[in-house]
């Protein structure tokens, strides 16, 4: 019970930062009514990409947990094929939003990467590299927190991987052990 407790909090965790970045982005979108390239005119688009990239790993992480725990389950057979496509779908849907997100990410890092290069301006807000702290500073904050999630979401997707590869084996015993004892009371 207590690897269940830790599995779900660890899923919440990676659950909260799309969340946050989605909220980031999309307060300094639509922040006053003011231009985009006001709030941040070293990187314009970059809140655009925080909101779309948040978007797309909320959708990953819903997708890949729900392969996960589709893949993960020891009382479908096998060889059964109506259980084998949606598998299979979700398994393509959660790759794609994966690449979409992996592509954000990306994304969001060139521009960060590139405005700290170019050296940000924080202070003065007629700078042609000028951009609101929140927001450059939020997006560093968010690259670093993906990169301790990804770590996380590995660990999860090992772990339930792990318990269900004994799970088979514990259950492929206990059939072979109900066939010899079957077989020698006949």
């Amino acid at each position: 019970m207590t690897a269940h407790l830790i599995i779900a909090i660890c899923g919440a965790f990676t659950f909260l930062i799309p969340l946050i970045q989605l909220s980031i982005g999309f307060n300094y979108i639509v922040k006053d009514g003011t231009d985009a390239g006001t709030v941040c005119r070293a990187a314009s688009d970059l809140p655009l990409l925080l909101a779309i990239g948040g978007i797309f790993s909320l959708f990953f992480l819903g997708s890949a947990y729900g392969f996960l725990k589709m893949i993960s389950s020891v009382d479908k057979q096998l060889s059964d094929v109506a259980g084998k496509a949606p598998k299979i779908l979700i398994g393509m849907v959660s790759f794609m939003f994966g690449s979409i997100t992996l592509i954000f990410f990306i994304l969001i890092q060139m521009r960060v990467y590139g405005s700290y290069s170019n050296g940000v301006e924080f202070d003065n807000q007629l700078a042609t590299n000028y951009c609101r702290a929140t927001v450059m500073r939020g997006a560093l904050a968010m690259i670093i927190l993906t990169y301790i999630t990804v770590i996380i979401f590995i660990g999860i997707v090992v772990f339930v991987l792990v318990k269900t590869q004994i799970k088979w084996q514990e259950k492929k015993q206990t059939d072979m052990e109900m066939m010899t004892t079957t077989t020698t009371n006949h």
